[in-house]
């Protein structure tokens, strides 16, 4: 992970930097080569003086389009915590999201989920830190 790093204990002290360097490893180290060639050929049809002007979130929505998010589905496959699926509370978010347009449906799923895009197989498919989970309140 660095030069003499496995003679380098890890402790209290450096514990954060022996996480930092697996992290970088293993999602960016591992794949290195594929990354850069297809860094290469990404930027030979974009130059990046171009692309550096997006957000992740803009470039995303560029590249994929705006995503159609069906507030049924995600209705269906909602999970409450402390509220019931007729609270006047959850009918007031029902209602407030199905108010929203296409752009700002997708502002929330980002803020949400971390991703504007629907899973291809809908919200069934919703991924969480531990796989499949579904969208909950």
């Amino acid at each position: 992970l660095k030069p003499n790093g496995a003679n380098v204990l890890v402790t209290e002290e450096n514990k954060k930097e022996y996480v930092h360097l697996v992290c970088q490893m293993r999602m960016t180290g591992a794949i290195r080569k594929q990354l850069a060639a297809f860094l290469e050929g990404f930027y030979e049809i974009i130059p990046k003086r171009l692309i550096s002007i997006f957000t992740e979130q803009e470039l995303e929505l560029l590249i994929s389009g705006l995503p159609t998010i069906d507030i049924d589905d995600l209705k269906a496959n909602t999970e409450y915590h402390k509220y019931q699926g007729n609270s006047i509370q959850i009918q007031w978010f029902w209602r407030a999201l199905r108010s929203f347009d296409q752009a700002d449906r997708a502002k929330f799923l980002q803020f949400v989920t971390g991703t504007s895009k629907v899973p291809l197989q809908g919200f069934a498919a919703l991924e969480g830190m531990n796989g499949i989970q579904k969208f909950q309140i």
